[in-house]
């Protein structure tokens, strides 16, 4: 059989990564030597902060509840890292004329009040356009301490994952997984596991995108990175932008395979983050994984999840979609809490009765960290 194994955050915990909340309180945390503007972009991260989780415990109001507020049912109970960039990224595209609709400057004003001596100017029109100028400077400073963060060596947690690799049961295993670390890809390699990443050889520092690979016969392992990585650079190359696995200790002296000197785009890694992800699934390297992605799910009925919280509303749309086609996809979830995820997702909370009524969702409540194959064997086979 053909398996899919769809994996989250969740799954990184063992091995030192933070959850979602950890991260979002290491944005204010001071770094050594660091200047004035890094702890001024802090500031006003935390000014936009208590602006949206304000906001999350103000909408759905009704005269029925005599005015109450019921929350914004699937935001959580307070604003992420993700919920951060997203802003940040409407402020900046504001400042260059990008922005695509009229919340964006309503949102900067509120916040200008809220600024105070953290912006520059006296007039409103001078505090707004220095807000602006800033919204890119925030986004780029969290993306630095995701990267900073996700810098970790494989610990615990994925023997679940060897297993299913060697099992003669599973003829081709398909990891699909959303997170920015390289875990998954240490945890191969340090078992010997063969497997494609959608990435060539090595020529000199870079491995080139090459959607092409993972139609490679001998490869039983495929593993898609739908939201990107770390190590994922962009480079300008032979007149076009191009995409690569960097390998080495330093981005700003990379070449490639005849000597040549490679620049990097932004000298930033390439992944995606925040809550409009789903926008960039339309474009560069993200377009040929996600073909790729939507066609296993109409070729492979079993898909085995763990450490997802049906926090990206175009992939659960997709797997709606996967589980409307046929009776015969089934998913096996791994969550310790499944009922947790009703809380979080509409998708998952409109659907899970129906799903687990028709036998196509199984919950098992462990982590991919205390799962092992035999007692998944007559769940998933």
């Amino acid at each position: 059989m053909k398996l899919i194994l769809f994996l989250g955050a969740g799954v990184s915990v063992p091995s030192g990564l933070p959850t979602a909340e950890d991260l979002t309180k290491r944005l204010f945390v001071s770094r050594p030597g660091e200047d004035a503007a890094a702890g001024r972009l802090r500031e006003l991260l935390a000014v936009i902060q208590d602006y949206d989780t304000a906001d999350i415990a103000k909408v759905g109001m009704s005269p029925q509840w005599n005015y109450r507020s019921s929350g914004a049912i699937y935001r959580g109970i307070k604003s992420t890292y993700e919920d951060l960039f997203f802003l940040c990224q409407q402020i900046a595209l504001w400042n260059i004329g990008l922005s695509d609709n009229s919340l964006a400057t309503s949102f900067m004003k509120s916040i200008e009040e809220r600024a105070g001596g953290l912006l520059l100017g006296t007039t409103l029109d001078e505090r707004i356009c220095d807000l602006a100028s800033l919204g890119r400077n925030m986004g780029s400073y969290i993306e630095s301490v995701v990267t900073e963060t996700l810098q970790r060596k494989y610990v615990r947690g994925f023997d679940l994952i060897r297993e299913l690799a060697e099992s003669a049961e599973i003829e081709q295993l398909n990891i699909v997984t959303l997170n920015h670390d390289t875990l998954v890809e240490q945890f191969l390699r340090a078992n010997r596991i063969s497997f494609v990443d959608g990435f060539g050889t090595r020529e000199g520092g870079v491995r080139w995108a090459d959607d092409k690979v993972y139609e490679d016969a001998d490869k039983r392992v495929r593993l898609f990175k739908l939201h990107g990585s770390i190590d994922w650079y962009s480079f300008q190359y032979e007149g076009r932008l191009r995409t690569a696995i960097f390998e080495g200790a330093d981005v700003a002296h990379v070449v490639d395979g005849a000597g040549r000197q490679l620049v990097a785009q932004t000298g930033k890694p390439t992944y995606l983050t925040g809550v409009n992800k789903s926008d960039a699934y339309q474009r560069g390297i993200y377009t040929d994984i996600h073909f790729r992605f939507y066609a296993l799910l109409r070729e492979i009925n079993h898909v085995l999840m763990s450490g997802y919280g049906w926090g990206d509303t175009a992939i659960n749309f997709r797997f709606d979609t996967w589980f409307d086609r046929s009776r015969a996809n089934k998913l096996v979830l791994l969550q310790e809490r499944p009922g947790e995820l009703t809380n979080r997702s509409l998708v998952f909370a409109t659907g899970y009765n129906a799903w687990t009524k028709a036998g196509q969702l199984t919950c098992v409540e462990r982590w991919l960290c205390d799962a092992h194959l035999p007692e998944l064997r007559g769940l998933l086979f």
